[in-house]
């Protein structure tokens, strides 16, 4: 069951273990893994990282760091697709 949605920066963060992760959201997360629910991510995430990777701003290595995380028996972190509804 999806319990929460993480955006770009809290997703970077969480993947390289960064401080700049809050004690708050490092244990929500942790506790969602334990309880085998999982943490949305929207796909447009994947294109900011790509666009930030380009630009130098975070690492190389991060898209390819994120992937292998979804690509898992054991998936915490899962892409929901990125759409609009316009009525």
């Amino acid at each position: 069951m999806l319990r929460a949605v993480a955006d770009t920066h809290a997703l970077i963060w969480y993947i390289f273990g960064d401080s700049r992760l809050s004690t708050t959201a490092q244990n929500t997360i942790a506790q969602i893994a334990s309880s085998g629910d999982q943490v949305a991510f929207s796909s447009i995430t994947l294109a900011e990282i790509v666009y930030l990777s380009e630009k130098g701003r975070i690492s190389p290595l991060t898209l390819e760091r994120l992937l292998a995380s979804v690509d898992t028996t054991d998936v915490v972190l899962l892409e929901v697709a990125f759409t609009a509804i316009f009525r």
